[in-house]
């Protein structure tokens, strides 16, 4: 099990880091404080770079497999980068909102930008 110390928004410690889900792979959604954080394992150092190189995010239905959502790195393309979760990988539910996403990998934070939740 995932367990995360906030501190309003922000990440103070966590435990998915060193979890087999972060080993294998797999990112993590997390909200608190009206936000969410995306965490991004070091294995997807791709995610990481596409996170930082934009002004807004998206949370979507996923376009491509059923049941998931996506997170999409809204850059004005036809085909922005966007990562696909389960909603395993999400510790709460989704709320139709605009708010902030914090981008973290291996405990840093990456980024900090708008979020349109549209689910």
């Amino acid at each position: 099990m995932i367990s995360i110390g906030n501190n309003g928004e922000e990440i103070i410690s966590t435990n998915y880091w060193e979890s087999d889900v972060a080993k294998r792979g797999f990112c993590y959604l997390s909200g608190n404080a009206g936000h969410w954080r995306l965490l991004i394992p070091k294995s997807f150092p791709e995610a990481v770079s596409e996170f930082r190189k934009v002004r807004e995010a998206s949370i979507e239905p996923s376009i491509a497999i059923k049941g998931h959502i996506d997170v999409i790195a809204e850059d004005g393309s036809s085909s922005p980068y966007c990562i696909s979760l389960s909603r395993q990988m999400i510790d709460r539910s989704l709320v139709r909102k605009r708010c902030r996403l914090l981008v973290y990998s291996e405990g840093e934070l990456v980024t900090d930008i708008p979020l349109r939740v549209q689910v």
